[in-house]
């Protein structure tokens, strides 16, 4: 099997010319083999020997948050259960039940609802983490305690925040940050960007790269909600530059205009973006396009197996005219 790599792709989209970081397998053929790729890296060391189908199912910057632990997973404690809690089809969910299975532990996952179809017919990453073998919970009161942090687990048992947050997430990035350094320095890159959902990865990103403008908008919250985020970093670190939507989008929901987005963004750089973050983000990036020195850096936020089941909501609502 060859080793799994990130490739660094030239784009040109709506007056923007960019470079996407993106995981190579989800490249088509016809853009591997040609010279937009300027840079290809391979994974880090910590996570070459992780089988392959958990590799595919911590993807994105989940493979930088759970690095600590794929890195020391011979020295690990021992633990009987872990646990977490979110949204039915997180990518954060699947990640944490393939590193559970790599460390032969229980993994427990609490939801607040589930649709009655989702429950009978499981799919996308749902589907996934339950060959991985997650223990679903169906459980309000048990997800309100938990987003809350007033879940306390017992002596031999783990909790992850919702995406997967912990506080060893800062080692990933690090990782991450050494290799965006030196690339961005070789390509004359000054200004990374990625769209967030809990803040976590933008802000431990940004303390990586103190020579780069690292920016970010919130997909999930508001900018208010990433400003706290962001002010409860050390701070003689650097924040990451926020951009506030003009058009707000509910997370999870569908909007044509974002649909229409996704297929112009898909002709003209020939790249598939995820749905739910990388959209949203785009619309925001287009809003913005005078705050962008071009070219600079976008990091591709993976998740295109969770995507699949957007992509389905998105073909259901366009039949429906």
């Amino acid at each position: 099997m060859s080793i799994p790599s990130f490739s660094y792709v030239t784009c040109h989209f709506s007056g923007l010319d960019f470079i996407v970081r993106i995981e190579s397998s989800l490249l088509a053929a016809d853009i591997l083999t040609s010279k937009r790729i300027v840079c290809t890296t391979p994974v880090p060391a910590f996570c070459r020997n992780i089988p392959t189908d958990c590799f595919n199912a911590i993807e994105g910057n989940k493979l930088y948050k759970l690095a600590y632990y794929l890195e020391n997973l011979t020295s690990l404690p021992t633990v009987r259960r872990i646990w977490s809690h979110g949204s039915a089809q997180s990518n954060a969910m699947l990640a944490l039940s393939a590193l559970a299975q790599l460390m032969s532990t229980e993994f427990h996952y609490v939801v607040p609802y589930l649709p009655p179809a989702l429950k009978q017919h499981p799919n996308g990453n749902l589907a996934r983490a339950l060959t991985h073998g997650m223990q679903l919970h169906i459980d309000g009161p048990l997800y309100r305690r938990m987003a809350a942090q007033e879940f306390v687990p017992e002596t031999d048992e783990w909790i992850f925040g919702e995406g997967a947050s912990h506080a060893q997430v800062q080692h990933g990035f690090s990782h991450m940050g050494k290799e965006l350094t030196e690339v961005c320095r070789e390509l004359e890159l000054r200004q990374v960007f990625l769209p967030s959902g809990t803040g976590v990865s933008a802000r431990h990103l940004a303390a990586s790269l103190p020579g780069l403008a690292t920016m970010t908008m919130p997909v999930y919250g508001d900018a208010a909600y990433l400003q706290n985020v962001f002010a409860s970093q050390h701070s003689n670190e650097p924040h990451p530059v926020i951009l506030s939507p003009a058009q707000p989008y509910r997370f999870g929901t569908l909007h044509r205009e974002l649909w229409e987005l996704h297929t112009r963004l898909l002709a003209d750089t020939g790249i598939s973006f995820d749905l739910l973050y990388d959209l949203p983000a785009w619309a925001c990036i287009l809003q913005h396009r005078e705050k962008f020195t071009q070219p600079w850096l976008y990091l591709h936020q993976g998740g295109m197996h969770g995507s699949s089941t957007m992509h389905d909501r998105y073909q259901r609502m366009l039949a429906a005219g």
